[in-house]
């Protein structure tokens, strides 16, 4: 009696691949797989779609959902458009293709390399594993050249602008000053500046309910929701002395765009690690000051003594 197979399509698409065009979209995947599990008599139990999710990562969210479903024995074949879709990890891709899938019965299907378990070891699949991985390299090269080009050019990238500004609404990689926030770094200076330490500026702040930047993008953009739920009204102004330190050592209130304080430790691993000075990108003169050179000066010699 030929074997049932209770069949995962696993369909993945970094932003990276979204540049190749419909070749390698979430749906050219779906269509190519479901046609396969068509003509092969394959029962398709379940897809499993990350989105936007680096084939070097393998914590992706509907990934894990499947090797879930795997341990509880409701998936005995999984499926990909070609191996790059399961991962350009070439290490972590061989330990489920080659360890992991045989050790649970699981049939492994990649369609376009011509890889299926079922019809015994493939020896080309450890090449283009290699191969994949590769690229993924490659492409983060590239990725980084870029940025480091736009950081030279004194772009500025990140989720939100610093209190005090606003992204420019027709430029992007722009930001102006903020109408509406400004004062408070000014506030934050200017106490600095006659000498109040950051402990002292952080209780004044708070006694006078001035907003937290995190409060302040939570009432723009809706983010941070789940630091103020549930929390008491104080939380909206609740500083921190981390926060006005921040603050005042950062160059961009004088007009300075500062870059590449941290990065990852590698392509295939995306923790944060901080980097020292000497390795910071400053480009002086990128956008409007809020802060005087002079008011700085007077700030940071308060500081260091």
């Amino acid at each position: 009696m030929k074997q049932q197979y209770n069949t995962a399509l696993y369909l993945r698409l970094s932003r990276d691949d979204e540049l190749k065009g419909e070749s390698g979209s979430i749906g050219t995947q779906r269509d190519i797989l479901t046609q396969y599990c068509k003509e092969q008599n394959l029962r398709i139990v379940d897809e499993y779609v990350d989105d936007g999710w680096s084939g070097t990562n393998f914590d992706r969210p509907s990934f894990q959902r499947m090797i879930d479903d795997i341990e509880d024995g409701k998936i005995n074949c999984v499926i990909t458009k070609d191996l790059s879709r399961l991962g350009r990890n070439y290490i972590l891709t061989g330990q489920y293709t080659d360890i992991y899938f045989p050790s649970k019965g699981v049939r492994y299907i990649a369609v376009s390399d011509g890889v299926d378990s079922e019809k015994g070891e493939s020896e080309i699949a450890p090449f283009l594993n290699i191969l994949n991985e590769m690229h993924a390299r490659q492409t983060s090269k590239k990725v980084k050249a870029a940025m480091k080009t736009r950081f030279l050019g004194g772009a500025h990238y990140g989720a939100y602008a610093p209190i005090g500004y606003k992204k420019h609404p027709e430029i992007k990689g722009k930001i102006i000053p903020d109408e509406d926030t400004r004062w408070i770094v000014e506030k934050i200076f200017d106490l600095a500046a006659h000498g109040v330490g950051a402990g002292r500026i952080r209780r004044i702040l708070d006694d006078e309910h001035i907003p937290t930047p995190a409060w302040l993008n939570y009432q723009k953009y809706g983010t941070f929701a789940h630091i103020f739920e549930g929390q008491p009204e104080s939380k909206q102004h609740q500083w921190t002395t981390a926060n006005i330190k921040t603050i005042l050592s950062n160059e961009v209130y004088i007009g300075n765009s500062v870059h590449n304080k941290q990065t990852t430790i590698s392509f295939k691993n995306k923790k944060k690690i901080r980097k020292s000075k000497d390795e910071w990108f400053i480009v002086e003169n990128t956008h409007e000051p809020i802060i005087s050179m002079e008011l700085w000066e007077q700030a940071q010699a308060h500081i260091n003594s």
